[in-house]
């Protein structure tokens, strides 16, 4: 069994409430989850207007396959126009 995570931390562009943030981060965390089945919970600097940070991960049997899963999870976050991926942490169990 392999265990692959990852911490996304990003910036949100048009955030000028907590109600702004929060419908972006939701909306990314919904359209992730449908797409891809992944487990994504967002993870830190909640009260932070401006910055998100979302957890990630992916379990599967095959090392490849998950890496290819998360991969396709940060180009879809990266294309979604609202946000601006700074840093990404990988983790593996």
């Amino acid at each position: 069994m392999i265990i692959l995570g990852m911490k996304v931390s990003f910036l949100i562009y048009n955030a000028y409430s907590l109600k702004d943030k929060r419908s972006v981060v939701k909306s990314i965390i919904k359209k992730t989850q449908n797409k891809f089945n992944v487990s994504i919970a967002e993870v830190e600097a909640h009260d932070t207007l401006n910055q998100g940070v979302l957890g990630i991960a992916v379990v599967s049997n095959d090392r490849k396959l998950s890496q290819q899963i998360l991969d396709q999870v940060i180009q879809e976050i990266e294309d979604n126009g609202e946000v601006e991926i700074h840093s990404i942490e990988r983790l593996e169990l």
